[in-house]
Formats: structure tokens, C-alpha cells, sequence
């Protein structure tokens, strides 16, 4: 697919293309970035895959606990929480954007990039790359999320705040990602990166999402001394090489090389 006939045309979200100087496979990597994130904040990973010869996709989600009372999260499918209003915008896009997607994303919202996976069978998404997340445990990590992100230092306060903010985002706490697993095709690819210094969401925590799901074909990449999200920032030389071989593993070569392109971020 030739997405820079795509690139003059508007899309939801502030969705934007990044193309590869050197496209040498097939899929686009379709970024969702980490919560209270931004496309911005992706570009060292942009860069990583244009680099590696993929296209390249971003956008920024919209709504978080600060909109709760201008605009109740409330899906396409009557379902509460940000969590799945996210799922709308994902699907919305992935059903906009033609050719064979992998997704690529960060932290908790990844669950949301599952939910709209599954709601679509995985229809043109052939793999999954999973970046410090997701958790089926999810009241503690936003317990850590308040102290560790928003330095929120009195126990009360968090106590207080946890309850009703974790309810916002889903009131199924990532109960339902079992059962959108269990949706995906045999043998599924599915790379979960994660650092062992992660306090947010804890390797063991993330092993507790995908283990028990016999259809997925996942593998791990352990970075001992990452931190949440921290990976390729800090330890590129572990980081780029595991997800070069997955990529490699599961993208298809492009039967023509195309010649070089510019970019311009």
C-alpha cells in the first residue's frame, strides 16, 4: 500500500502519516500512544520504525479524567469509560486507513487497542506490539499512576481519587480483555515489551493478560533495567534489535523497493 496518496487527507484525531525514507514492507505500523500522551511523543518510536523500512501512523487520543464532566464517556457501544471511547476512535481509523496494519502501543491504552481489535476479528491487523502494558490489575496500577505520574503524595487523596477516576475509565477494570483475546485468530503474533523496573505495571502483571490465551502466538522482550516506557529512551541497543526480529518475523517485503522519500519531521 502507497499511503502517501493518503497523506494530504484529512483525518480524525489529528491523524498523520510518517513515511518511511526506504519503505521496505508492506504493513503500516499503527501507533496508540500511552495515556496523557500525544503523536509527539511517539516520534523516537516513529523514527525507530521508518528507520526499519515501515510506514508509519499516529494520532492523538481524545478525552481523559479532565473531560469527564464536558463529555461522559460513553461509546459507540453503550459502554462507560474512557477505555472504550478510546476503542471507538482506534476502530474508527483502522476502518478508514486501507491495507494490513500492525498496532503498536503503549501502556494501559493498549487494552483499548485490543477491544477495537476484537470488535474488528482482526480484520487487516496482523500482529500486535504491546509497550508496558496492558494489566488485568488494573486498580493498582492507577494507584501507582497517581503517586509515581501526578505526585500525589497523601494516601487519602489517592484512596479518594482511585475509586472514582479507575471506574471513568472502565467500570470493568480490564475484565473484558479475556473475551476480546479469546476473539483473536489462532497464532495471533503478539510482542509484549516490558521493563523489570517498570512500578506501574510490573512484568508479572502483563504475563497475567496474555498467558492464559492458548490461541496467541506472544513472545517477550525483557528489559531488566527499564523502567515504564523508559526502553527505548534508555537502552536502545536491546530495545531496537527485538523489535527489529519480531517485525521481520511477521511483516511481508515489498515486492518493488520503493526509492527514497522525503520526511519532514
Amino acid at each position: 500500500m502507497n499511503y502517501s496518496q493518503f497523506t494530504d487527507t484529512p483525518l480524525p484525531f489529528e491523524g498523520e502519516f510518517y513515511l518511511s525514507r526506504k519503505k521496505k514492507f508492506d504493513e503500516l505500523i499503527f501507533f496508540v500512544h500511552f495515556y496523557d500522551g500525544s503523536k509527539r511523543q511517539m516520534l523516537r518510536h516513529i523514527k525507530m520504525v521508518n528507520d526499519l523500512g515501515f510506514d508509519a501512523f499516529a494520532f492523538n487520543l481524545q478525552g481523559t479524567h479532565r473531560d469527564l464532566l464536558k463529555h461522559p464517556p460513553v461509546s459507540t457501544h453503550n459502554a462507560f469509560g474512557v477505555k472504550h471511547t478510546y476503542a471507538d476512535q482506534i476502530e474508527k481509523l483502522l476502518n478508514e486507513i486501507p491495507g494490513k496494519k500492525i498496532i503498536y502501543a503503549f501502556s494501559n491504552p493498549s487494552a483499548s487497542a485490543i477491544e477495537a481489535m476484537s470488535r474488528r476479528l482482526c480484520s487487516d491487523t496482523t500482529a500486535l506490539i504491546c509497550d508496558s502494558g496492558p494489566t488485568v490489575r488494573f486498580l493498582p496500577s492507577a494507584y501507582k499512576l497517581f503517586g509515581e505520574e501526578y505526585k500525589v503524595q497523601s494516601l487519602l487523596m489517592k484512596v479518594t481519587l482511585i475509586v472514582p477516576l479507575s471506574l471513568a475509565w472502565s467500570p470493568l477494570l480490564h475484565k473484558d480483555i479475556p473475551a476480546q483475546l479469546e476473539t483473536f485468530p489462532k497464532g495471533f503474533k503478539i510482542l509484549s515489551i516490558r521493563g523489570w523496573r517498570d512500578k506501574l505495571i510490573p512484568p508479572a502483571h502483563i504475563d497475567e493478560v496474555f498467558e492464559p490465551h492458548a490461541n496467541l502466538d506472544w513472545s517477550k522482550l525483557s528489559l531488566p533495567e527499564a523502567e515504564h516506557l523508559t526502553g527505548l529512551r534508555d537502552f536502545p541497543s536491546e530495545y531496537i534489535p527485538g523489535v527489529e526480529k519480531f517485525l521481520n518475523s511477521v511483516a511481508t517485503p515489498c515486492t518493488l523497493i520503493s526509492q527514497e522519500r522525503e520526511t519532514d519531521y
